[in-house]
């Protein structure tokens, strides 16, 4: 697999940890507080959450070659809507039977250039639902304009030869041994800690917590960090992967691309690309669940031509845990399947 391709995938699943954060015990340190909610609260019956996302800076890496006068118009919008997006979201989860719902409500751009939009998704054990804006200009083919698309995992594993892992849990298992491998990486004392309550911004109203707990890297830690990552957490991950074949199935990967893996994401390559200038994760949390978090990422390329750099902050809320919850949404009758919008879009040379 290409090394392009790795670290977007390393970064996803060190984000899928961290986004799944969860409550702990006063005598636990802060890093095993973390760990062992993480835990609990993939074990929660249900619950609901409300959040947002806010892009405060964003510049894009340049894409060699040519581009069709749609692209070009695309590229050269998209860092005037996302710089100063927020992306509100709101959704309800259920393990059993499995249903979880997940609303996007985003107002990209400032000054002349603006647009909002909402997308609602929603995800059984064996597909995933969303529906498609009705703007013009997005190019959504009219068809599909305001009418759910449905993502058939099950078929969709079957046809790649893996596993369907929306049903099987492999990816909520893989998020914690991620998690664990990141946090086993880097030093308790340098980079957790306690906040007091007055320290923590962003919380909404009436909310008492009974522990904070932050992970923090700021720019004169980074580069141990990132040492640390890649010398420890990213071959123990991948080693965690090449054991389990339910995860190898869930990733789509095989054993020789995970071997070429290994080798390509040192800490000498990861840092020829990316910069921490900061980035920290608070926990609230409640009756041994993480009900809160709050977090800041600041990210710069060393290449800016090649590279992104991206300045963010965000909140999320958890509420209702282990209770009856209400669906805004059924599971969609009639929606549009993936491979037919495919077509939809596709040029006609290529259909």
């Amino acid at each position: 697999m290409a090394m392009k391709a790795w670290k977007r995938t390393t970064l996803v699943l060190l984000i899928a940890g961290c986004a799944a954060l969860t409550g702990c015990s006063s005598s636990e340190s802060p890093k095993e507080a973390l760990l062992n909610a993480l835990a609990k609260t993939n074990d929660a019956k249900t619950f609901t959450y409300t959040g947002s996302f806010t892009i405060d800076d964003i510049r894009l890496p340049e894409t060699p070659g040519t581009a069709t006068n749609q692209e070009a118009l695309l590229k050269a919008a998209l860092p005037m809507l996302l710089k100063g997006a927020v992306i509100q979201v709101r959704g309800v989860v259920q393990q059993e039977p499995r249903h979880a719902e997940l609303t996007l409500d985003a107002k990209l751009g400032t000054g002349d250039v603006k647009l909002s939009l909402t997308v609602p998704m929603i995800i059984t054990a064996d597909r995933l639902y969303m529906k498609m804006p009705d703007i013009p200009g997005l190019g959504v083919p009219q068809e599909a304009a305001g009418k759910f698309v449905v993502i058939d995992a099950k078929k969709l594993a079957e046809e790649q030869g893996g596993a369907n892992a929306m049903a099987d849990g492999s990816i909520v298992r893989l998020s914690e041994d991620t998690l664990k491998a990141l946090f086993d990486s880097l030093d308790e004392k340098t980079y957790f800690s306690e906040p007091k309550a007055a320290d923590v911004k962003d919380v909404p109203e009436g909310y008492k917590a009974d522990r904070f707990v932050r992970m923090t890297v700021d720019e004169s830690q980074a580069d141990e960090a990132m040492t640390a990552i890649a010398g420890k957490a990213i071959p123990q991950i991948i080693d965690l992967i090449l054991k389990n074949e339910a995860y190898m199935k869930a990733l789509s990967v095989t054993e020789a691309q995970l071997e070429a893996a290994k080798k390509e994401l040192t800490a000498d390559k990861l840092k020829q690309g990316t910069t921490i200038k900061a980035m920290d994760v608070t926990g609230g949390i409640q009756d041994d669940y993480l009900t809160f978090e709050s977090g800041h990422v600041q990210l710069d390329s060393t290449d800016a031509a090649k590279g992104i750099k991206l300045d963010a902050h965000f909140e999320l809320t958890r509420g209702n845990l282990n209770e009856t919850v209400k669906f805004d949404y059924e599971e969609p009758k009639g929606a549009v399947p993936l491979d037919r919008l495919q077509d939809w879009l596709a040029p006609d040379g290529a259909k």
